[in-house]
């Protein structure tokens, strides 16, 4: 059974895990919700990579995984290539948007990625297409934590942000986005692209048998929210 940690700063990892927990099987997962240190969205890249190796450290003090997701793009963006340097016995996964499929199918002038402001500026897959729209909704990881039982309440905010633009495609550049699809094609017909499933292909190559998997959460805040993950993840 591998040991496989999945790591992000709060619920958006979450909808990583449920894709994992749905198509990958005999891993001990455990979950680890960085809230200590949300939102990384508008953090420097030196202290993404300083967080990002303290959390590596802590897994390995106790959990010594096989592999570690990083479940959030920018985590990933910024810091995955160090860590594959500094700690070359563990096996990185990391989340990038899904930028190509969305550009190969429409005009770059068609596509929006939806992101925080960290992936927009180091993500190498986002510089690499110039004339695609990019857009950061001001708080929005943060707030699809603090509504996870009643997003509904951010369909204007999105609306006003979002349809200035008209996009015929969206790339949800930010795990945390992937529980907002309802809402988003409430008012966009959009076509929408995620990142979940290509994660779980990826995994699935290191996970070939066909077991059980056993799943764990910590945080690193004051556990007040685990409850409302755990909820989230098995029941909605």
């Amino acid at each position: 059974m591998k040991k496989v940690a999945v790591i992000d700063s709060g619920s958006g990892g979450l909808n990583v895990l449920k894709s994992l927990l749905n198509s990958v099987h005999d891993c001990q997962f455990l979950y680890l919700a960085d809230e200590k240190n949300a939102p990384y969205g508008e953090k420097s890249k030196q202290n993404l990579i300083k967080i990002a190796k303290s959390l590596v450290d802590f897994l390995n003090s106790f959990f010594k995984p096989d592999i570690i997701i990083f479940a959030c793009n920018t985590l990933t963006a910024a810091s995955i290539k160090s860590m594959r340097n500094l700690f070359p016995q563990i096996t990185f996964i990391g989340c990038e948007p899904a930028i190509k499929p969305a550009c190969e199918k429409y005009a770059q002038s068609d596509v929006l990625l939806l992101a925080t402001p960290a992936t927009i500026k180091y993500s190498a897959l986002a510089k690499k297409y110039n004339d695609m729209q990019k857009l950061a909704i001001d708080n929005l990881p943060s707030l699809i934590d603090e509504n996870l039982f009643d997003l509904d309440v951010l369909t204007e905010y999105l609306q006003e942000n979002i349809m200035p633009l008209s996009p015929k495609a969206i790339v949800l550049g930010c795990t945390h986005f992937e529980a907002i699809k309802q809402q988003i094609s409430s008012f966009c017909d959009a076509e929408l692209f995620a990142s979940s499933q290509g994660i779980a292909k990826r995994l699935n190559t290191f996970c070939p048998s066909s077991g059980g998997n056993d799943c764990f959460f910590m945080t690193t805040g004051d556990g007040e929210s685990l409850p409302k993950f755990f909820h989230y993840l098995f029941n909605c």
